[in-house]
């Protein structure tokens, strides 16, 4: 991986939660193309990481969901993948599901990723020792959920849409995929169903799930690559699970897609 200076960008991350803060509560969204929201906070969040990522590591390329991919120098450069605010319903509405992402790819691999939840105050990042930091400290996950009535099962928000599930605790949507690769590390949690979602709502995630020896793949046991997205700018065409590799293939059975 190529070096960076992991305290500027940990100081990115908190300056980007404070925009996003001094949004929230008082924001106006707007309908995108496909019906997402979008707000203010998203495009000034997004061009503070650019314009301050150009300077911090130049050359590498960077891919946003609100600017789409600017190209680094050279065929193999690392490429950020930013979503400057990911569960932005949970924003407009005033809820405190939500996080700024910035995940890094390199060879087709998530070798870097942070996320930061402003209302909480909480910041995760994978260093460089191979370990996840929360707010400085070494973070690991809990011991894996028994898959008994208490277990939960994180699902997408349409999931009554799009699958059949017969998972034998709860299930829950907290409306971020961001937010949804971090409860991973919860003593509860059994699995975590991310649908069709773009590589900015999961590089960060991908490689802090790497970190903690969160199994991450399809439903038949694929590992999850970067390219399963074909295009970086589209979703993903299957729906990935994460798991403790003792419960995955248990969780998995108890999916079907419609």
């Amino acid at each position: 991986m190529k070096k960076f200076d992991y305290g500027e960008i940990v100081a990115l991350a908190h300056e980007a939660g404070k925009v996003a803060r001094g949004y929230f509560g008082r924001v106006k969204a707007k309908r995108k193309s496909d019906a997402s929201f979008v707000t203010a906070a998203d495009k000034e969040i997004e061009e503070l990481v650019r314009r301050r990522l150009r300077v911090l590591t130049p050359g590498f390329g960077i891919l946003g969901e609100e600017q789409g991919m600017e190209q680094g120098t050279g065929e193999d450069a690392p490429c950020w993948v930013v979503d400057p605010l990911d569960g932005t319903g949970s924003f407009v509405s005033g809820l405190p599901c939500w996080a700024f992402s910035l995940g890094l790819v390199e060879n087709g691999e998530a070798v870097f990723g942070i996320v930061y939840l402003p209302v909480v105050d909480e910041l995760y990042h994978t260093g460089i020792d191979g370990r996840v930091f929360k707010n400085g400290k070494p973070c690991r996950p809990k011991k894996p959920a028994i898959l008994d009535s208490e277990a939960v099962l994180y699902i997408p928000s349409d999931s009554h849409r799009r699958y059949s599930i017969t998972f034998p605790g709860k299930v829950r949507s907290l409306g971020s995929a961001v937010y949804h690769g971090l409860v991973t590390a919860s003593q509860t949690t059994a699995g975590v169903l991310q649908g069709s979602v773009y590589l900015w709502d999961a590089a960060a995630i991908l490689a802090i799930n790497k970190a903690w020896g969160i199994k991450v793949g399809k439903l038949d046991g694929t590992p999850a690559r970067i390219d399963l997205w074909e295009e970086r700018n589209k979703t993903i065409k299957v729906p990935l699970l994460f798991s403790a590799p003792e419960n995955f293939e248990k969780v998995a059975s108890t999916i079907r897609v419609l």
